[in-house]
């Protein structure tokens, strides 16, 4: 995995900066929202077929984001020690061929394992895409691209559940699988013919194993990170929990048909874009901080709401799914903040603090989806619990921070 510091840019790249360049980052980091939403309709019939349970049917998220995980920690260091694009490419070319293994799984154990090593892959994406970011721009114009990604990221969600139920009813489950396979091989060529590197070869940080620790402890101790880290995770361990556990809430708990599934989380996707074009424009005349304070108060709102409305019967469904379109503006208008703010004291190893934030993340999120599911199944309580508490630890977290900040 090398990349000669010669090597200038494709007669394709795209200008650093530009729209079609914030396009392409902004497909690459999709690839996770694809990879787990467009499987989130086919949870249950996962299990069916497989004859596994609930909790274990959604291993196959869990594990995912276990291995996404890990393949940030690896890939962020690869990528400050040899280059953004040849990480980029080999963790997209890991993405493809495992998608396409799990799509010729017939068992539960070989599934599982292919889903750890597609995480892995897919992993490299988002990892380097904020890496990128913060390669060439300065904290409030890294938060305004941020934002610009992530509400462009949250098309995923809502194409991804209704691609997943069409090819769930007209082909079967393994051929969401395959879908990633075919996807995975338009994102690598994209990348390798479109991305400029934007490391160059003189900031790059040698191998080596003493080293990989020195530069995690180094954005550990680095004033200024752990309190937006804190938020990521928190924020992203309520997203996820709803995203793990909404199918069988919805599907199976308030007998939704799988083929109208999507159109409601497409509801919280379409309001996590929403937050997101918000935050981006009050980032051109405030700072990231004052964003922040005013995503982490709706994220607050919208968590506890969700904990009051799945005890209204009356409400059914949409007793969950508002407050949850609440929580998911707080999202889209907190976490880009969030995130450039955490990565900001460390410039020197961006790719590092990126697969720091994205392993954390990920983490929480692969364990509250688990549990939520594990505990909750199809009974909407423990998710609307675990999503109160999340937004109630998550304001105080913002009101610490923004104290702080003032």
């Amino acid at each position: 995995m090398t990349d000669s510091p010669r090597s200038g840019p494709t007669r394709l790249s795209a200008r650093v900066g530009s729209a079609r360049w914030v396009f392409s980052l902004a497909v690459l980091t999709a690839v996770t929202a694809l990879s787990i939403d467009m499987s989130l309709p086919a949870q249950p019939a996962i299990a069916r077929d497989l004859g596994v349970s609930a909790d274990v049917a959604q291993l196959t998220l869990s594990l995912f984001l276990v291995g996404y995980a890990l393949g940030q920690v690896l890939f962020g260091y690869l990528s400050d020690a040899f280059g953004r694009r040849p990480s980029l490419v080999t963790g997209l070319a890991i993405f493809t061929l495992a998608g396409a293994a799990c799509a010729a799984c017939h068992a539960i154990a070989p599934l599982l394992c292919c889903r750890v090593v597609q995480g892995f892959g897919a992993a490299a994406g988002p990892v380097v895409a904020r890496a990128m970011v913060r390669d060439t721009q300065p904290a409030s114009s890294a938060a305004r691209i941020l934002s610009a990604i992530m509400a462009m990221l949250a098309i995923a969600p809502m194409v991804a559940p209704l691609a997943g139920a069409w090819l769930l009813g007209h082909l079967g489950w393994p051929a969401i699988f395959g879908t990633h396979a075919v996807l995975g091989i338009a994102f690598t060529t994209m990348a390798a013919s479109t991305l400029p590197e934007t490391l160059p070869f003189e900031r790059r940080t040698p191998l080596a194993e003493r080293k990989i620790a020195a530069s995690f402890g180094k954005f550990f101790r680095a004033p200024g990170t752990l309190a937006p880290t804190a938020l990521v995770c928190l924020s992203f361990a309520g997203q996820f929990a709803f995203i793990s556990d909404s199918p069988f809430v919805l599907i199976e708990g308030f007998g939704i048909p799988a083929d109208r599934f999507g159109f409601y989380f497409g509801a919280t996707a379409l309001a996590l874009m929403a937050g997101s074009m918000i935050g981006g424009r009050l980032l051109r005349r405030r700072r990231p901080i004052q964003v922040l304070a005013l995503g982490g108060a709706t994220l607050c709102l919208g968590g506890l709401s969700v904990g009051v409305g799945v005890h209204l019967p009356r409400f059914g469904a949409l007793g969950l799914v508002v407050p949850m379109v609440v929580y998911f503006v707080g999202l889209g208008l907190s976490g880009p903040s969030a995130t450039a703010l955490a990565m900001d004291p460390v410039p020197a190893i961006a790719g590092t603090a990126s697969a720091t934030l994205g392993f954390l993340q990920m983490l929480s999120g692969a364990l509250a989806g688990y549990a939520t599911t594990r505990l909750g199944g199809s009974d909407p309580h423990v998710l609307g619990t675990v999503d109160a508490c999340v937004g109630l630890v998550g304001g105080i977290v913002v009101a610490v921070l923004a104290r702080r900040k003032t």
